[in-house]
Formats: structure tokens, sequence, C-alpha cells
């Protein structure tokens, strides 16, 4: 789902023609606030109790596949109408046992029926891209070690309990040694 409110919410007075930044705390809150009516909608009137959301991305996990495509209609006419939102293109209904991309992870149910969860193969590039950047930002003396070392802890526990990432925890952990204490 992507937001796009009628009104823009402005930072300060002088941003006329600007939004608030994505990772904003106040957007978050925002998100928390603005998305609520779905949230009541979606536990209250559908009364899915299968229901997750994260700021912007949410599941809804049920057994009918035809409620869930009925919940889908009403939600997208709910967005649209009442809150002037747009549901985006990886917006789908699916099998559970297939698993569910959420927040960055493949999230896959096992037949004994816990989860295990995998990085996507599009996160693993990013946080690449990223630790690469960190690395030539610290080369240039843009950013120092603390921070490098600030941003390469959080990857890691980032990913830290997630199968088929060894390598690129691996990776992680070795930059994270040669960074200067």
């Amino acid at each position: 789902m992507t937001m796009q409110p009628v009104e823009k919410i402005k930072e300060q007075p002088n941003n006329v023609n600007v939004g608030l930044p994505l990772g904003n705390q106040s957007s978050q809150l925002f998100a928390l606030l603005y998305l609520n009516v779905i949230d009541r909608y979606i536990k209250e009137v559908l009364r899915i109790k299968g229901y997750i959301r994260y700021m912007d991305d949410m599941i809804l996990i049920h057994r009918d596949k035809s409620y869930l495509q009925y919940c889908l209609k009403v939600i997208k006419s709910k967005c649209e109408d009442e809150l002037k939102l747009t549901l985006n293109q990886k917006t789908q209904i699916g099998i559970v046992k297939n698993g569910i991309d959420f927040l960055g992870f493949r999230h896959i149910l096992n037949d004994n029926g816990s989860i295990t969860r995998k990085l996507r193969s599009s996160s693993k590039q990013r946080l690449k891209k990223h630790l690469k950047t960190l690395d030539k930002l610290r080369d240039k003396n843009i950013v120092d070690d603390e921070y490098v070392y600030i941003r390469k802890n959080a990857f890691y526990n980032h990913i830290k309990d997630v199968k088929g990432s060894e390598n690129l925890k691996k990776y992680i952990s070795c930059k994270k040694s040669q960074v200067k204490s």
C-alpha cells in the first residue's frame, strides 16, 4: 500500500512543497494513526483474527480464499474512498504454506507449525550494497569507525536468527572485527 493523502502534512513551514521524510518518527506516528481506521475495520467488521500490520505492510490470514478476496475488495475500496490511498502491486492472496513475504523476509510455515524466516534475495542485495557504501564512506573519512560499527552491528542483529544467511553473517562479522575500537 502506498500512502498518497489528499493534503500533505508539512515538516517545517519553509518546506512548502515537501512532505515528511521516510523514516521520520512523526511519519511513523502518522502512519499508525492514519491506518487505524483500516485496523479497526479489519478486526471489528471483517473479524479477521490473523491480522498483522507494521506501518503500511499488512497480512490477513484466513482459511477461506473467497472471503479474503472479498476482504481485499472492501479494504481497497475503503482505502481509496476514505483515506485516498492505493494498494500497491505487491498486494496478493496466496497459500501460507508457500510462504509470505513480509518486511524483507520470507516467512515459511513448516509441517510442525513452526515458522522459518529467510532473508529475501532482494534484501540480501540491498544489505550488501549498504555494507559496501559504509566501507567507502569510512575510507573517505565521511563517517567514523564508531558509526560503521553501530550500523554493521544493527545489520548483523537484524539477520542473526535468519536461515540461509550464514555467508552474509560471516561477511558482516568479519568486517565488524576490522573496525578499530
